[in-house]
């Protein structure tokens, strides 16, 4: 089910951003900003974790992503996204490590790659 949550894996805290089946841009845009608020509140350095599965990213969720990166921390030691397939995720990918500049996202195959990664 679509959301952001605290997971943990091997003990060490991720925060995992959950867009996979989102049934359209107002419930991402929702998602992005619950994300905001836990970064914005926690403020501390954090591990991320997103998952794009199944989702669609629109033009205006791209806008709000612009907007929320000028006003959330740059806390994120490490980013990681699974659902990444096909050119125009991986231009998607290159657009969104554009925008939110230091410690791009990095793309894993499945969660637990992308989990393994985050607490090296």
């Amino acid at each position: 089910m679509p959301g952001v949550k605290k997971i943990y894996h091997k003990g060490k805290e991720i925060l995992f951003i959950d867009y996979s089946g989102s049934p359209n841009e107002s419930v991402m845009i929702e998602i992005l900003k619950e994300a905001q608020k836990i970064i914005i509140s926690d403020n501390k350095e954090y591990l991320q974790l997103v998952n794009i599965a199944n989702a669609y990213v629109t033009p205006l969720y791209m806008k709000t992503v612009k907007e929320i990166a000028k006003d959330t921390p740059r806390l994120a030691l490490k980013r990681a996204m699974v659902g990444i397939s096909g050119k125009s995720r991986k231009i998607l990918l290159m657009d969104y490590n554009l925008i939110i500049g230091k410690n791009g996202i990095k793309p894993f195959d499945t969660i637990e790659e992308a989990k393994d990664w985050l607490i090296e």
